[in-house]
């Protein structure tokens, strides 16, 4: 995508930007955080801000663009020699040489993304790596690809949501919805669910009604049909959604890169809960709980992480545990990063040579889980929980943590390699599970297979590449998207590794494997 019209409108995105800035910082009264009764902890205390999230949807303020236009899908020649066998699979190594996302299999079938600086999407055979359809995009940065009812559904970051065909490529549909979109989009019940920038086209189209003003934030959480594009419905969010929104049942759940988590209905997006609480992952949803990470910063100000599980009702703390120092997260530690650079140079080439622009709000996110590029935001995946055997799983930073689901009083840990604060972000993905195992990819280029019992790596499958995003695991074999822009497929061994064909699990990114 050109970015012109974003240059164009730049003046009154900064004036919205500031504004949101200005109200961000001055919560009503009734918004601010009692003070702490424990003293080993800052004033983290989760708020109900549900009212104030009502007011934002309210006649009170403008509501959310309605008219996109449409994308652009054409066929892409492939080449068969992008696709090596390997000794127990095959890699391909896809032209952009760029970051590639999680890979989706579906239906035999491997789609991914041609990379962060990529205009393409690919399809192979999910046995053979050998290629099915590429198509050509008219936007940059494809995210993961979410797959159900022969559509395949992903955000590109430079703007537009996609829907295919899956087993041609052909477009069914895309709409054009905000730059920069650092989310995965989800299916669940027939439906799509998004989020995408707004304020910036807001305050550049003027208020929808005499009298309005735009709202207090920056994003739009949306629901489309699956098979026609169609809104189904809006809501204004604080900022993105961190890595997907996640489906259960009739309800769906997002944590904003502003550590709000929300709790909607899918049918009609009434908002039904929604707590403040520097939130730094995903949620998941197990019965009657919410699992997930939040910040837990120490009095000297030194930033820490903890494990919680919140009801599910109201989205209130039950219990938190396995609290770590978390440099991971500290904004001034990742500046100096080597993946900030990274991060820079992505941006970049896409476009953001000035770094991520006031519409993707960034300032959310790195005070909140200090990345904030707009790859560094989509790229981001936390320290998201796996709820698997009874236990809950998650890599914090540096390490492999198992707690318990009741109190978050940790039972093991498995220290990583790496340099932590040299490196950036985390030093392993998110674990996905499949045959009573888990799985994980690690920035030293390995994929993990660790038993849940114990922590114990049971076996390492070398990847020779940074891999970054958490792996899918199908039909007994490993697919893992590098940071220097490889697919690579590892045969497990064992057809009983299967159920976790893409990034969260599902289309719903539920984070539950499918079985247990």
């Amino acid at each position: 995508m050109l970015r012109r019209s974003y240059v164009a409108g730049s003046a009154l995105v900064v004036l919205a930007a500031a504004l949101l800035t200005l109200r961000a910082e001055d919560p009503k009264p009734a918004d601010k955080p009692a003070a702490p009764d424990d003293k080993t902890a800052k004033a983290d205390v989760p708020v109900d801000i549900l009212a104030s999230v009502k007011e934002w949807n309210s006649d009170k303020f403008t509501a959310p663009p309605t008219q996109f236009r449409q994308g652009t899908v054409t066929p892409r020649p492939m080449d068969e020699k992008i696709t090596s066998p390997t000794k127990n699979g095959f890699t391909i190594q896809l032209p952009s040489g760029a970051p590639i996302p999680t890979p989706s299999v579906y239906k035999g079938r491997v789609f991914v993304s041609g990379g962060f600086h990529s205009r393409e999407y690919y399809c192979f055979d999910a046995e053979t790596g050998k290629p099915v359809w590429g198509v050509n995009l008219d936007d940059d940065g494809p995210t993961s690809a979410a797959c159900q009812d022969g559509v395949i559904l992903f955000n590109t970051e430079s703007c537009t949501i996609f829907a295919l065909d899956a087993e041609t490529g052909k477009q069914l549909w895309s709409l054009f919805l905000g730059d920069p979109l650092t989310n995965t989009p989800t299916i669940a019940n027939g439906k799509v669910f998004t989020a995408y920038p707004a304020l910036g086209a807001v305050a550049q189209n003027g208020p929808n009604g005499a009298g309005k003003n735009v709202p207090p934030c920056s994003h739009v959480l949306a629901a489309f049909d699956l098979k026609t594009g169609k809104i189904l419905w809006q809501r204004w969010i604080d900022s993105d959604v961190m890595s997907a929104p996640v489906a259960v049942d009739k309800e769906l759940y997002v944590t904003s890169f502003g550590g709000v988590v929300y709790k909607l209905n899918q049918d009609d997006g009434t908002v039904l809960s929604a707590v403040r609480s520097r939130a730094t992952s995903a949620p998941v949803v197990v019965g009657d709980r919410v699992f997930l990470t939040r910040r837990a910063d120490g009095v000297q100000g030194d930033v820490g992480e903890a494990v919680a599980g919140d009801d599910r009702n109201k989205l209130t703390e039950v219990a938190s545990g396995a609290r770590k120092d978390a440099p991971y997260l500290d904004k001034k530690v990742q500046d100096q990063a080597d993946n900030k650079g990274k991060a820079a140079a992505l941006d970049a080439g896409n476009g953001f040579a000035g770094g991520a622009p006031a519409a993707a709000n960034p300032t959310a996110a790195g005070g909140n889980v200090g990345q904030s590029n707009v790859s560094s935001m989509q790229a981001f995946q936390g320290s998201r929980i796996l709820n698997y055997v009874g236990k809950n799983f998650n890599c914090m930073g540096d390490e492999i943590v198992c707690s318990d689901p009741a109190t978050g009083e940790k039972r093991w840990s498995v220290k990583l390699e790496g340099d932590l604060k040299k490196e950036g972000g985390h030093l392993a993905s998110p674990p996905a599970a499949a045959g009573g195992q888990l799985f994980l990819t690690t920035l030293k280029g390995e994929v993990l297979r660790v038993d849940p019992a114990d922590g114990k790596i049971t076996a390492r499958y070398a990847v020779d590449c940074p891999v970054r995003y958490q792996p899918a695991v199908e039909g007994g074999k490993i697919y893992v998207g590098t940071e220097t822009g490889k697919v690579v497929c590892i045969d497990a061994g064992d057809a009983k590794y299967t159920g976790w064909p893409c990034w969260g699990a599902n289309a719903a990114h539920t984070g539950l494997a499918a079985e247990k």
